[in-house]
Parts: C-alpha cells; structure tokens; sequence
C-alpha cells in the first residue's frame, strides 16, 4: 500500500463544487476560491461568518469567472446546526454537481500571551480553530463519501501547528497543533473505507491576511461594540516577504496534485519574487530533533544581538532580512 492515494489529476475536480470557510475576506480562503473558479473551473461556496462578506464574495466571484456558479453562505463554523442548513443550500443550489474539494479554512487569532490573554480569548480559538473544523468534517465529509468519485477534503493549520510555541501566539499555535493531529487522525479513519477523499492539512507560512484584524472585528461585533451590517472586507495589508493569496493558491494545489499531506506552503520561487524563505522545514527538524532527545531549547528566548527578536521560529532568511532592513547602518 502506499502512503497515500497516489497522484492527484486536478482536472477531475472540472465542474465540481469547491466549499471554503473562512472565505469572505480577502485572506487564504479567497484564494482558494479565486484559483478554484478561475483555474480549475468549480463551481464555488464561499463561506463566511457575516452576510456582507458572502454577499461581496458571491458577487465579485461571480463576475470575474462567469463560466462557473458562485453561491455565498453565511455560516458560524462553531454552530453544527448552521453547517447542516449550509449543506441544504449547497445542494439546492447545486442539484446536479457533486462536492469536488472541502476547505475547512475559517480560523481567528490573538496575538497575546499565556498570561495576558483572557479565556474568553482562548475559548474563541478554540471553538473556531479546532471544534470549527470538526464540525465542518462531520458536516460535509459523510456527503463525499457516498460519491466513489476523487474529492480533497483539506483544513487549514498554519507552519505554527507543526513547530513548537513561540511568543505570543500560544492559543492560535496550541490550536493549529489540534489541527494538525485530528487531520493525521481523519487521514487514517477514511484511509481504507473512503480511499476517494485525499485528506490534506494547509500549513501555511508567510501569507497575505487580514486575520488579525478581522478577528479582533468578529470579537467587537460579539460583544456588541459594532454592528454585524457596517463590517465590509477588509483591506489585505503588505506583509514583508509574504505571498499573494493567488500565489498561495497556486502552491497549495500543486502540492495537492504531488500528494503531499503535509501542504507546507513556505516562501520559496515561483511563488514569490524574492530568496527570503521562511525556512519552515529547518524549524521543523529542529523541533523533532528536541522531541528525540526529549529537550526543549529555549536559546531564542536570550537573543545576543542588537535588534534580534525573542523567538525559537521566527529565524529563517526571511526574519533575517527583515531585521537587516531594520536595523541602521553602523556608523
């Protein structure tokens, strides 16, 4: 038997249905949407907590790939109910196509630490990051399976859910890690009644995204700071070194097609126009080695020069250069 299922021809996803979650607002599900439509021909779900963002989604997909349906829906992932009234309108929408590729991409983030983060915080990440996935999985996957035909079923961690804790990100990495683990578990559930479905995890790096921000919005329309009708997409800010989300795209698929599990998406050519990578398999080797001989090393939280950043995985040549740039010229 082999590893997984063996090559994946992406032309068989041709006129399928693509679902994302977590798509309404210009980030990683958006791409994925927009390279769906626009280079594999599928018929498009974008998913998404707020009906503004859908309803921006739907239209302005819509009219970029024409030659495909685009459907919007408007769903909270940590809500198994909303997900159920979801698949109804899918198949509504579309009675004669069947689900080609499921994103479980929604996801938030706070950047706070261990001590200055509230559980409230942590329960939020939690419920999107990792029980959002489940019920995303419980869902849809039962409806791919009645289908003998080849379908993706991938969810979205990060480069954080396969290195170790670092800074001020320990809900969102502690949460990815969850990913990560119940995706390997999916894999061998599936794996000898489902072989149809190839099971993928997205560990992305570097990438354009506004999540920070939208998940700080998403909590102050929670707690009735702001109105759910006045949040619009958000603008997508330049990140340093980061990928477009088309470009993004492009990678995730070509490591679909190359029947990688792990879709550790790292800034490297030709999916960025510069020689910074994130260097994300150094960092996850290194992370490994200290499992194997059961250390931690925490020489990164003790930096010895001028300008460096307290970090065990921001270290690769692209934090390099950016601390570089930082940094005045010695005089």
């Amino acid at each position: 038997m082999s590893k997984q299922q063996g090559i994946f021809d992406l032309t068989e996803l041709k006129g399928k249905i693509a679902i994302v979650t977590g798509a309404g607002n210009n980030g990683i599900g958006w791409g994925l949407c927009k390279h769906a439509a626009g280079h594999l021909g599928m018929h498009v779900v974008a998913m998404d907590l707020h009906k503004n963002l859908v309803d921006s989604a739907q239209q302005r997909l819509q009219r970029a790939y024409p030659a495909v349906k685009v459907l919007g829906i408007a769903c909270d992932v940590t809500k198994p109910e909303e997900l159920a009234a979801a698949l109804s309108a899918i198949e509504a929408f579309f009675p004669n196509s069947e689900i080609g590729a499921v994103f479980a991409n929604a996801g938030t983030l706070f950047n706070k630490t261990i001590l200055k983060s509230s559980i409230d915080e942590w329960a939020t990440t939690l419920n999107v990051n990792v029980l959002g996935v489940v019920n995303t999985i419980q869902a849809f996957l039962p409806k791919m399976q009645l289908s003998e035909t080849g379908s993706i079923f991938c969810t979205t961690a990060s480069v954080g859910g396969l290195v170790r804790g670092d800074g001020g990100t320990a809900s969102y990495q502690a949460s990815k890690h969850a990913v990560v683990s119940l995706t390997e578990s999916l894999s061998f559930e599936i794996a000898r009644r489902s072989p149809q479905i190839r099971v993928h995890v997205l560990c992305p790096c570097i990438v354009e995204s506004a999540l920070p921000t939208n998940s700080k919005t998403n909590a102050q329309e929670e707690s009735g700071e702001i109105n759910a009708n006045d949040i619009q997409p958000s603008s997508t800010p330049t990140i340093d070194f980061a990928m477009t989300t088309e470009n993004h795209a492009q990678q995730v698929f070509d490591l679909i097609a190359a029947n990688k599990f792990y879709l550790l998406t790292d800034n490297v050519r030709p999916y960025v126009n510069h020689d910074y990578p994130f260097e994300a398999l150094k960092i996850v080797r290194e992370r490994m080695e200290n499992m194997s001989d059961l250390t931690l090393d925490n020489a990164g939280a003790f930096p010895t020069e001028p300008g460096d950043t307290k970090t065990s995985t921001l270290t690769g040549a692209m934090f390099r250069e950016a601390r570089k740039r930082k940094t005045p010229a010695a005089k």
